[in-house]
């Protein structure tokens, strides 16, 4: 008797028994498969994870699978020991684990065949000329289409030019351009760029590297901005293409897609894949499907693509490792990073780990000799590192928005035809809308947290659950008409540099005005065009991106990360410090970078000015040794949730139902430092231990005890190497 272990897309841990379809062969099933099965009272595409002999439910009592619907299996082995390892890692749904991994066409019982996607080619070589003036759209979609001579699909030029879809129909109607099917994904005609000339530095990586192709080889690629890491990465992934094998790239956000994915398109004369959300459904089944086949040997994605299976692959590159975006916040909690090393010893190939600010953990495992350590300490090409000068904001004017020397240092580069990023960390005018005569404050009335005013909009906005509502006119306490804005967001910085620098091109660069497709590409080609004068923005200028006619960044307001409630804090901090800075001085002319704080003589931030990032590095990481915090002991939180009050009594409950164990300790419950979110209450209670396997054994005798996660008074999750406790 032949039993089916099948995992069920449902949040239980256990595999599921089932008989085998009457009448198959027991040779036609293999582990990999999906099958649709009956699950109490609906049925399920569930994955075959096992076939045995035996189960622990009598046979009579065994449902039969109805239908097979992969005549070959749709993961390989590799894959499901991945999963189930991510599975056991995280203590999570082994069925949740794969439905994640798979693509939501598949995860619905869609065929796993490749089919060519629609959409439009050029009809003949069409001279823009003949094109009326007006025509801005249609003019648009020609040149687009000229760059991709195969042909581009309808989802990627809705892409890049949004609402093109009757621009088409009258272009079809022309007989300019016609409807294509097409088989593989869309790559640029371009000129294909040679080799860069390496420095001694990053031959040394490369050569080391492209040594060991037919091993586990991890390497931390620790490198400054400007240090040419993509170039290894480009040249590492030269030699894997040679050998016929595959190379899958992570970037940690969206908006560094496009720039990856052109820079590769210069170098390499083969179809990229792509993989991140915008992707249509169609599409993102294309390119897994086009991966795990093998017919395409580069893939660049953001944080879920490194479940895309491989039919050979050569090696992992996680650029930009220390980023948080590479650990997934909600449901199932994995972190890609970590995910990629694993897959990577699975596979038996090299990863590497590129950062210019590496996170804690992967210096660690360097340390550790965990990881093989490469530093590339200069800028490539005649590039010179930024000088740094921080002003003392007790010093300046009460209320000035931005220092007199950074003001000093705006008008020279302005003068001198170069542009300035401005970094603060804070979108919206104004984070606080107050009272001064009862002392009232605009608080969201779902969160423990203060309503931020947008300028743009008019509004009141709640940045942790999106709610908004319009400005108060006057105190809802006291009546009073008169109400003040504090605080300094990107908007409020916009609008005073308007005022004292009329004659600038100013651009403001948040979420709140990129948010509508392709919008950001355009942003960044109107910066490097030199369209631009002052860029003002969040994080997400931090990130990678070259402007190599920034000369001067201001860090409007670094003091957050300095005392935040989080021992990472002071990390992101200067991850994000360094990052920001590492914009300017990109190209001939040498950067400036200005600091403002109201903490000059804080010692960590004295040593990353003084010192760089690697002396701060080690400084913190003596500091998190002496607490005894990661990467020195390994954390586990859980996080409870109530709509009625903050759920200590649940989490105590958990705490007491807790074998005691000397290896593990448990810390609290407290609420969480935000009390409030969306109208749940929130609490968590921390595991700490000095080894891994300590806290893993124990968890996994403990989590059986408690109620189900779905509870409707109170929900919890548990989360495995926790980056923030928030």
């Amino acid at each position: 008797m032949f039993i089916l272990q099948i995992a069920i897309p449902k949040p239980l841990s256990n595999y599921f028994d089932y008989l085998p379809p009457v009448g198959v062969d027991i040779e036609q099933l293999k582990p990999g498969m999906r099958l649709k099965v009956p699950f109490g009272n609906i049925n399920y595409v569930g994955m075959l994870v096992n076939i045995t002999n035996n189960s622990n439910c009598p046979n009579n009592k065994l449902k039969s699978v109805i239908k097979i619907i992969d005549s070959t299996p749709i993961l390989s082995v590799d894959d499901l020991e991945l999963m189930k390892w991510a599975a056991n890692y995280y203590h999570y749904y082994i069925g949740e684990v794969i439905t994640t991994a798979l693509p939501s066409a598949l995860n619905q019982g869609l065929p796993a065949k490749i089919k060519p996607l629609l959409g439009w080619k050029l009809a003949y070589d069409v001279q823009l000329d003949n094109l009326p003036k007006n025509a801005v759209k249609q003019r648009a979609i020609l040149h687009l289409l000229q760059q991709y001579p195969q042909g581009l699909t309808q989802t990627l030029i809705n892409s890049s030019l949004p609402k093109a879809t009757s621009s088409l129909k009258t272009l079809q109607e022309k007989g300019w351009i016609t409807k294509v099917l097409i088989d593989i994904i869309p790559n640029k005609t371009l000129a294909k760029s040679s080799h860069l000339q390496l420095n001694q530095a990053q031959n040394k990586a490369v050569n080391q590297v492209c040594s060991n192709l037919h091993q586990f080889y991890p390497v931390l690629l620790d490198g400054v901005t400007g240090s040419g890491k993509t170039e290894v990465y480009l040249q590492i992934i030269q030699k894997v293409l040679d050998q016929g094998k595959q190379a899958l790239i992570l970037v940690p956000e969206i908006n560094l897609t496009p720039q990856t994915v052109n820079r590769f398109e210069q170098r390499f004369a083969i179809p990229i894949a792509t993989w991140h959300f915008k992707l249509s459904k169609s599409e993102r089944l294309h390119t897994w499907l086009s991966a795990r086949d093998g017919l395409t040997s580069i893939i660049i994605g953001t944080r879920s693509a490194i479940w895309i299976p491989l039919a050979n692959p050569g090696i992992f590159i996680v650029d930009e490792e220390h980023d948080l975006s590479y650990k997934q916040q909600f449901k199932f909690r994995y972190s890609a990073r970590d995910i990629a090393v694993v897959r990577s010893k699975l596979a038996n190939v090299p990863i590497l780990l590129g950062s210019a600010t590496p996170s804690l953990d992967s210096l660690h495992n360097a340390n550790c000799k965990r990881y093989l350590y490469f530093n590339l300490p200069e800028r490539a090409g005649t590039a010179i590192h930024p000088t740094y000068h921080i002003v003392d904001m007790r010093l300046q004017p009460p209320r000035e928005i931005l220092s007199r020397p950074l003001m000093k240092a705006i008008k020279q580069r302005l003068t001198a035809k170069q542009q300035i990023l401005l970094f603060i960390n804070r979108r919206g005018y104004a984070s606080t809308l107050t009272c001064y005569k009862c002392g009232w404050v605009a608080f969201c009335q779902h969160c423990d947290a203060r309503l931020t005013y947008h300028d743009s909009y008019k509004i009141l906005q709640c940045h942790h659950c999106g709610i908004t509502q319009q400005l108060y006119i006057k105190c809802p306490e006291c009546k009073y008409t008169k109400l003040y804005l504090l605080g300094q967001g990107t908007e409020r910085i916009e609008e005073y540099l308007r005022i004292q620098f009329s004659y600038a091109n100013i651009l403001r660069i948040d979420s709140d005005n990129t948010s509508r497709k392709n919008s950001i590409e355009k942003i960044f080609e109107k910066i490097r065009s030199g369209e631009v004068d002052i860029l003002i923005g969040t994080q997400m200028l931090a990130k990678g991106h070259h402007f190599p006619n920034v000369t001067l960044v201001g860090v409007i307001n670094v003091d957050s990360g300095l005392y935040g409630s989080d021992f990472r804090s002071t990390e992101r901090m200067a991850q994000l410090l360094i990052q920001v800075s590492g914009r300017a001085g990109r190209a001939n002319d040498p950067g400036e970078v200005i600091i403002q704080t109201y903490h000059p003589e804080h010692p960590l931030l004295a040593k990353l000015i003084q010192q760089g990032y690697p002396a701060f590095a080690q400084a913190a990481l003596k500091e998190r040794y002496i607490a005894a915090f990661p990467p020195y002991t390994y954390l586990a939180l859980l996080r409870a949730e109530s709509i009625d009050k903050p759920p200590l009594e649940f989490l105590e409950h958990a705490k007491l139902s807790a074998h005691k164990c000397d290896d593990v300790q448990l810390w609290g419950p407290v609420i969480s430092p935000m009390e409030k979110r969306a109208d749940w209450y929130r609490a968590q209670l921390l595991l700490q231990a000095l080894q891994r396997k300590h806290l893993h054994d124990f968890i996994s005798r403990w989590l059986p005890t408690l109620p189900a996660s779905n509870n409707k008074k109170v929900r919890w999750s548990l989360d495995i190497d926790p980056q923030d406790l928030f």
